[in-house]
């Protein structure tokens, strides 16, 4: 009987702390309803339920972009303006505020700085920008401020490229591995953004080996219609053009800068564009020095020495008998430095190829010199030459290090 009346004062005592703290909470405190004294909890629930139904009950407004919150504009010329107009629309049934809150550096809003739109009611948002520099992807973007529900910020984009009074399509291609033995064709096209005619000319490659290796040819220039090509909106002609690259081009990387003339149709001085080729010549000579030899950069690593060890560095050439039949000539051309010395070994003939052990030598006492290929102009090379006409010179660069005792 005992333990009972413990557990019901306990109760009670509890009921009593927890009304003490509700009442010490909510006095004072203004209701939903108005009052200034503790209400009980079903008025307190009436009062949310009330409110929460005169919210929704209330006309808001809302916006939309009507043609759309971003714009790809595609690709415009360098040093041009560039606006276009976001239609605003009030679609909700309350008045609408908006303004202005902020952008990025290269967009500017034009007049606009607020408005208040009634239902159904538009205005314009115009944004501008300026392309200062060329830019393979161009993005920037406006933030308008609303007082609509869930609302807060409308962000607007616009985005595109940027490129120069001429482009090209495709720019500066990789062409991979391209075959010595075989004639390849690369077609691309110039746009031109200015009014007068691009008037192109011949074009050229200035190295005096590559230049026997390619032929140009432009077709006629052709006006643009407005609208005819949309990813080039801005552009005003265009030409096609291709580029012939003969068998025989030699082995290993190739950067190739092809050189346009446009015809000096009284400009003070010659003007030219220019478009770069990249790949690799694979031609049926094959180097054979294991791991020290990197096929992709045509790069030998002959190692380091010691100049009083000197340094020797040995690898072979190997030709098919089915890509030349005849005796190709093997032999030294050009070495890089002069102290280097190349010696070419009489060839083993199998009935599928020839294999020419070729050795390169720093002979004792060389002076010191890194070519540890850190520029490109820091390599040796060795140029090898045959009578194949697919293959008439084979380059070879060598990277090497020789220091002092």
């Amino acid at each position: 009987m005992r333990s009972l009346l413990l557990l019901l004062s306990c109760i009670g005592l509890g009921f009593g702390l927890a009304k003490l703290d509700h009442d010490r909470r909510f006095s004072g405190v203004e209701n939903l309803m108005g009052s200034a004294k503790g209400v009980s909890t079903q008025a307190d629930s009436e009062a949310i339920r009330s409110e929460v139904e005169k919210i929704a009950a209330q006309k808001v407004g809302k916006i939309t972009v009507v043609n759309g919150a971003q714009l790809d504009f595609g690709m415009m010329m360098k040093g041009t303006k560039r606006s276009h107009k976001f239609v605003f629309k009030n679609v909700g049934e309350a008045d609408a505020k908006i303004w202005f809150k902020a952008s990025t550096c290269k967009c500017t809003v034009g007049k606009f700085t607020e408005a208040t739109l009634k239902p159904d009611e538009e205005t314009d948002v115009e944004l501008e920008w300026k392309a200062e520099n060329i830019l393979d992807e161009f993005s920037q973007t406006a933030t308008i401020g609303s007082n609509c529900p869930s609302q807060e910020e409308i962000k607007l984009v616009i985005r595109g490229r940027i490129g120069q009074a001429y482009t090209f399509d495709p720019p500066s291609p990789s062409l991979g591995d391209i075959l010595s033995l075989q004639e390849n064709e690369v077609k691309f096209r110039i746009y031109s953004f200015q009014e007068g005619p691009m008037d192109l000319g011949g074009g050229q490659v200035k190295d005096a080996v590559l230049s026997k290796k390619v032929r140009f040819e432009v077709g006629e220039e052709k006006i643009l219609q407005p609208g005819e090509i949309p990813d080039m909106a801005d552009a005003r002609r265009y030409v096609d053009c291709k580029v012939t690259l003969l068998p025989g081009l030699p082995a290993g990387p190739v950067n190739l800068e092809l050189q346009i003339e446009r015809r000096n149709a009284g400009r003070p001085e010659e003007e030219f564009l220019f478009y770069t080729l990249r790949g690799r010549v694979v031609t049926p000579v094959r180097v054979i020095a294991g791991d020290d030899y990197n096929e992709t950069r045509n790069i030998l690593t002959m190692g380091t020495a010691k100049s009083s060890q000197g340094l020797k560095k040995s690898f072979m050439i190997a030709i098919r008998t089915e890509d030349f039949q005849g005796d190709p000539n093997v032999r030294i051309g050009k070495v890089i430095p002069e102290g280097l010395k190349a010696t070419l070994g009489t060839p083993k003939i199998s009935a599928t190829q020839r294999i020419y052990p070729v050795l390169l030598e720093l002979p004792p006492g060389s002076d010191p010199v890194e070519l540890d290929g850190t520029f490109s102009k820091d390599f040796g090379k060795i140029v090898i030459e045959t009578d194949m006409e697919t293959s008439p010179i084979i380059p070879m660069y060598l990277k090497f290090r020789v220091t002092e005792d």
